[in-house]
């Protein structure tokens, strides 16, 4: 390649007589050398500060590379590329990837480079485990956009650098109308999806260490893997790794962000047990004592204000969560439902709509989608209800909610072969059944719960 690596020391001789710009990659141990040596590369011929160089002279195995905190990781959004030389889409694309490092920035768990730094690589021939040692980045994220007339194509990727696995990788493509809305949609549906890899990635990379050495926060990831799981058994032992968290670290904010979240699950599973919704109200103003800035606890008071009956108190806290943090799905999520306890089943689809745009693989995606099919009963659009609600029984074949809804809406819709055909299945899964359970969705309009109530009681008295 076209440019040179140096050490720290020759860099300090020859700063002051040459006119290439260098950029500092950090340490590295180098053969038959006893302490690591500071590298700089300089570009040359015109290719700017990130040229690439002949590492032929650094080892490439990972014990070479210093090591990664055993703490949160850090992530780097590198310059995406804008293929077909036009300026716009060159700046189109250094907007896209500035918007993630912002909404990154927003999620709070992460630590996220600046971009005064990971700017420096837009020549990413380096390779992605150099420019993270460089950078002290655990992953990278990198992306070309190519335009076609009035389409644009984003690739983007998401990269672990210490072992230069690709971790999740997709393509985008979309009509080019408003340039900022675009920007603002691609980068917040990419900040959501990264969100998630790197904590999943994140989750399995504490089973590489033995459960007793497990400092804090790999302790907080560990329990959410076994929240993820959605079983009773391991749903208790999240529990007990978010306890010895908390006991190692009473004012860590993550810690007390999912124990809130755990306290809120149990709630929702036994219809809004009014001790865990008190104990996700501690936990969470709590975590806003310890980072103001941090959407998870407005969206946790939030929703337990929705299971208290009280949505309009819900949507100010959700609306505070989804300023500080556009791309937070499930506040997106919780604000479309206390819409809809609010009588506005209207407004409440296009929340729902974003987060389905959001986070398309949550493992909570049924109870959005059921929450969906609902709003879709509420306006009368009987297709789209029964549609909605098959999605969510196909990720969820148990939700009792969906497949309510399903047989209302199939009555609605005069297909009444089907509902009943659904009502039997209903009945052999839910057999302890009452209505009690949908009287007890807090809408502000009891009328609301006699609306579905009544939709389903069509199916019982046809069978």
């Amino acid at each position: 390649h076209d440019g040179v690596a140096i050490s720290a020391t020759t860099w300090h001789h020859v700063k002051d007589k040459t006119s290439a710009v260098f950029t500092d990659l950090g340490e590295f141990s180098l053969k038959n050398i006893a302490l690591p040596v500071q590298v700089l590369i300089a570009g040359r011929g015109g290719n700017g500060p990130a040229a690439a160089a002949s590492f032929a002279s650094i080892p490439a195995t990972p014990g070479h590379y210093r090591p990664i905190a055993k703490g949160p990781p850090a992530i780097a959004v590198l310059p995406f590329h804008g293929n077909g030389g036009e300026p716009d889409v060159g700046y189109m694309a250094d907007g896209i990837a500035e918007d993630i490092i912002y909404g990154l920035s927003n999620t709070r768990w992460l630590s996220v480079i600046a971009k005064g730094s990971s700017f420096q690589f837009r020549d990413d021939s380096l390779g992605t485990r150099l420019i993270g040692n460089a950078l002290g980045a655990r992953y990278i994220v990198s992306g070309t956009l190519a335009r076609s007339d009035r389409q644009i194509r984003l690739n983007t990727s998401l990269t672990d650098t210490s072992n230069g696995r690709l971790v999740w990788s997709q393509r985008f493509d979309r009509d080019l109308v408003d340039i900022f809305s675009l920007r603002d949609q691609i980068g917040s549906e990419i900040v959501s999806i990264l969100d998630k890899e790197v904590d999943r990635a994140e989750q399995a990379r504490t089973f590489q260490v033995p459960w007793e050495s497990l400092e804090t926060w790999q302790l907080v990831r560990r329990g959410r893997w076994h929240m993820n799981r959605r079983t009773r058994r391991d749903t208790d032992i999240a529990l007990d790794f978010f306890d010895r968290a908390y006991r190692d670290d009473p004012n860590s904010s993550a810690v007390l962000n999912e124990l809130a979240w755990w306290y809120f699950w149990r709630a929702w599973l036994r219809f809004g047990d009014s001790d865990d919704l008190e104990k996700v109200e501690t936990l969470a103003r709590k975590a806003l004592l310890m980072d103001s800035l941090d959407a998870r606890p407005h969206a946790y008071l939030g929703a337990a204000d929705i299971m208290r009956g009280l949505p309009a108190l819900a949507a100010e806290h959700l609306a505070e969560a989804i300023h500080i943090n556009p791309s937070f799905a499930f506040a997106r999520s919780a604000m479309g439902s206390a819409h809809l306890l609010l009588g506005d089943a209207t407004g409440a689809i296009p929340f729902f709509l974003d987060t389905e745009r959001l986070s398309p693989f949550d493992l909570y995606r049924f109870h959005n989608l059921g929450e969906l099919a609902a709003a879709y009963c509420f306006v009368e659009d009987w297709p789209a209800a029964i549609a909605t609600a098959e999605r969510s029984l196909n990720l969820s074949p148990g939700y009792f909610y969906a497949r309510f809804l399903k047989i209302g809406a199939l009555m609605r819709s005069g297909r009444c072969d089907e509902a009943a055909r659904e009502l039997a299945i209903f009945m052999t899964r839910h057999p302890d059944f009452s209505e009690q359970r949908i009287r007890w969705i807090p809408f502000v309009d009891p009328a609301k719960n006699n609306f579905l109530i009544g939709n389903f009681d069509l199916a019982k008295s046809a069978a």
